[in-house]
């Protein structure tokens, strides 16, 4: 090959790479992800398994691919739960879509409080931080920072 061929296939593969960012690359307007429900699987002294309920409000006019996910979340102030998950899904666009983390946790020394908080049907507050992946290599990765109450009397504790 010579070099004005080999200049050429380099312009072409170039724009051919950019192209594919632009298409595979796409920014997402950031989902709200809401904590739906709050489950207590099992219990004991050294560990608390739970099924947490979460919804995820897709704000964008295209399907949001998730695919997977870091995440921590905190009832009262106390950490629940922190781990990752590969499970992958699509929110529709303009719509919502609800997904369950089984989660393990140490919470003997908060757990007492958060069940008078319940039985008191005072609201408990949480928040969830974390980092969503919403497709394959080159696509935006989306920072988690949502926060919100819950209605006590919708536990299943």
């Amino acid at each position: 090959m010579n070099i004005r061929t080999l200049g050429t296939l380099a312009m072409l593969t170039s724009l051919f790479w950019l192209s594919g960012c632009a298409v595979f690359g796409y920014s997402y307007t950031k989902p709200e992800i809401r904590l739906a429900n709050v489950e207590m699987l099992k219990s004991n002294l050294w560990e608390q398994s739970f099924r947490l309920r979460l919804r995820v409000d897709n704000p964008n006019d295209r399907n949001l691919p998730i695919r997977g996910m870091h995440y921590q979340v905190y009832l009262s102030d106390a950490r629940l739960a922190t781990g990752v998950t590969n499970r992958t899904f699509d929110v529709p666009a303009y719509g919502s879509e609800y997904f369950e983390l089984d989660v393990r946790s140490n919470l003997w020394r908060h757990l007492g409080d958060l069940v008078k908080l319940v039985e008191r049907q005072q609201p408990i507050d949480y928040r969830i931080e974390g980092h969503i992946r919403t497709g394959w290599f080159f696509s935006p990765k989306l920072t988690l920072r949502e926060q919100g109450t819950l209605d006590p009397s919708d536990l299943s504790f």
